[in-house]
């Protein structure tokens, strides 16, 4: 989306911050271009007669807002003021903030002035120190913070969010917001196939000599046979369902105990969610994420929510839960990076230390603190380090924030740390910008039934409703570790605000459109009688029902509706289901398994939920469920 940044030199500049600029060929606006995360940066820097920047605008960006956007709210002032270039990059976000400083220095480049000449430092004025004196201290801004603030403002307790970055949201405010939750009113128009039959039976019958696993699979075997005994057409769905698929597909390693929990509490907090904080869900309709295993994916209602099907629910969850939290008196930090959590002399967690960027300190004196600090995506390194330098590539879907902080900070307050190897790669990443991001694609709001994804040979490789881990693994081996994803124009036709955006998709590359497979074919560079006999393949499948890679199979699934749409798709670091130690409070643990005093952790920092694979649309259920019970259970500590 475009924005218009314009920042105007103040009347009153501060003379030693001028610098010797020198003439420019003419005084005016000069445009510039730099390579930011997600693409090309266009700046105009206006220059008056004495050669001084006056004005800075971003004509084009397509930084996330409120992400790769911090750079140019806190960088475009500081070059204004200062008349200079030589201005400190924001942290949270090198990429977009280097690319912003190449598009200033291409325009007065194009201006014919020297660089040199605007290299000074600039000067900045120092925050003076704060303390806050609080019940709760919340470490991170994103979903899971912003719904313990809510949850804890709501039952009186004095709050403090701190979030590092310029603004709150972190990865939340960047995904669609699916939410899986079991939901019997919404599931009622799906029927049971025999897929979903077998899906079932293969699971409740497994062979196991762990006593928890075995109390689980009964307990679904009891909700089975009710439903079939009262229904038995309809899709079946239960919470013990919903936690033995999450258990299943995460490989079979984590705490059931908390699983449990999540599936039992995330009808009540999709509810919590809905009537208390005012997010709205879609009515009537319920779907199965890509990479999910169910149908029970709650979806936003953007509509009704901001007016708009080209928003995101990530964002919406963060405005509600921030509008109801700050209403019940909870206050917000940014730019407060938490260095430390401090303990008293018995070792009780009793606040924590941050800093801002200037170097200024804030002091937080709480009887609670939850850390919510997000995942280590997007720090290389850890992601590297953990994988046993499996995964090299530094592509991330993620926030430039999700940095793994809160694992150091935990640690260092006692708390022990699980399951760090566990990082899970998304299939769907962006390589056309080369940002790692799931970005936008024709199709990105149909069920994984409705795909297909294909080679660079134009062949099938996957089940596409497989894990997210199995189809990155499998995409890794096709020719460039690339796949196509296809979709046909059943979904669209009739779709007025459908067709405006795949105009714009199309119109920046993220998506290829044909009338005919043959062209589409022509278009992505595959063999058009490959890409033919595949498309052909599948369909047949779907309407016999036996698919050769076991895809549920579904007639409405089919590829025969054109025009037809392609976008070509790379892994990325999407989620790391490793981090902190928690128990069904989410209180932090010690290796003992002894609650860290005073201590609470949730979303991706935390562990213990999604084993080795993250199944799609059980992230919002997680951070937003064990976020509302670290808020409560916080505030409650706190009396």
């Amino acid at each position: 989306m475009k924005k218009i940044y314009s920042v105007f030199l103040s009347l009153f500049m501060v003379f030693s911050l001028v610098g010797c600029a020198g003439k420019a060929s003419a005084a005016g606006a000069f445009e510039g271009v730099g390579k930011g995360r997600n693409g090309d940066i266009k700046v105009a820097v206006t220059l008056d007669d004495d050669a001084k920047i006056t004005n800075i605008e971003v004509k084009e960006s397509s930084e996330t807002e409120g992400v790769g956007t911090l750079a140019y709210d806190k960088m475009i002032p500081s070059m204004v003021e200062g008349n200079t270039v030589a201005v400190d990059t924001v942290s949270t976000v090198t990429i977009t903030s280097e690319g912003l400083l190449e598009a200033v220095k291409d325009a007065l480049k194009n201006a014919g002035v020297d660089e040199a000449n605007y290299t000074q430092k600039a000067s900045s004025s120092k925050q003076e120190d704060k303390e806050y004196d609080v019940d709760v201290a919340i470490v991170g801004g994103g979903g899971a913070g912003m719904a313990a603030a809510a949850s804890a403002s709501a039952d009186g307790a004095k709050v403090l969010v701190l979030e590092k970055t310029g603004a709150i949201g972190g990865n939340t405010k960047l995904g669609e917001g699916t939410y899986n939750s079991s939901d019997s009113s919404r599931q009622k128009n799906i029927e049971m196939n025999d897929s979903n039959r077998k899906e079932i039976e293969e699971a409740i019958s497994a062979e196991t000599d762990d006593p928890e696993y075995q109390a689980l699979m009964d307990d679904v075997k009891k909700d089975y046979e009710e439903w079939k005994k009262n229904d038995g057409k309809t899709l079946f769905d239960s919470v013990n369902w919903h936690a033995l698929q999450t258990y299943i597909g995460g490989g079979c390693i984590d705490n059931i105990a908390l699983i449990r929990k999540y599936a039992e509490e995330a009808p009540e907090t999709l509810t919590w969610l809905e009537d208390t904080i005012g997010v709205p869900f879609k009515e009537d309709y319920i779907f199965m994420a890509i990479g999910g295993k169910w149908a029970r994916g709650h979806q936003v209602d953007l509509v009704k929510a901001t007016g708009s099907e080209g928003d995101n629910g990530g964002r919406v969850y963060i405005d509600k839960l921030n509008e109801y939290a700050t209403k019940n008196g909870a206050q917000v930090e940014t730019d407060a990076d938490v260095t430390s959590i401090t303990v008293d002399a018995d070792g009780n967690v009793n606040g924590c230390i941050a800093e801002r960027s200037d170097g200024s300190k804030i002091t937080v004196n709480a009887k609670s603190v939850i850390i919510t600090t997000g995942g280590y995506a997007a720090n290389s390194d850890l992601v590297l380090k953990y994988s046993d330098g499996k995964i090299t590539t530094k592509l991330t879907s993620c926030a430039a924030s999700s940095t793994g902080e809160g694992l150091a900070l935990a640690e260092n307050a006692g708390g022990s740390l699980a399951n760090l190897d566990q990082i899970q790669v998304h299939p769907l990443g962006d390589p056309i910008d080369d940002c790692g991001c799931v970005s936008e694609f024709v199709g990105n709001w149909l069920s994984a039934t409705e795909y297909m994804f294909v080679n660079k040979e134009g062949k099938r490789f996957i089940n596409e409703d497989n894990t997210r881990y199995a189809i990155s693994m499998a995409e890794l081996e096709q020719t460039d570790g690339q796949m196509y994803l296809i979709v046909d124009s059943s979904e669209i036709n009739g779709d007025d605000t459908r067709k405006e955006l795949i105009e714009k998709l199309l119109d920046d590359g993220h998506s290829v459109k044909a009338d005919t497979l043959e062209e589409l074919a022509e278009k992505i560079g595959v063999d058009a009688d490959t890409l033919k006999a595949t498309v052909d393949k599948y369909n047949k499948g779907m309407e016999d029902g036996k698919d050769e890679f076991q895809k549920a199979c579904d007639k409405a699934s089919v590829i025969s509706e054109g025009p037809f749409y392609a976008s070509l798709r790379t892994p990325t670091v999407h989620y790391t289901m490793g981090g902190i130690a928690i128990d069904e409070n989410a209180e932090v643990i010690d290796s003992d398994g002894n609650a860290v005093k005073n201590l609470y952790a949730a979303g991706e920092t935390a562990t213990g939920i999604h084993g080795n694979n993250r199944l799609g649309g059980n992230a919002y259920p997680d951070i937003m469920t064990f976020g509302k019970i670290a808020g409560k259970n916080a505030a409650a500590n706190a009396k």
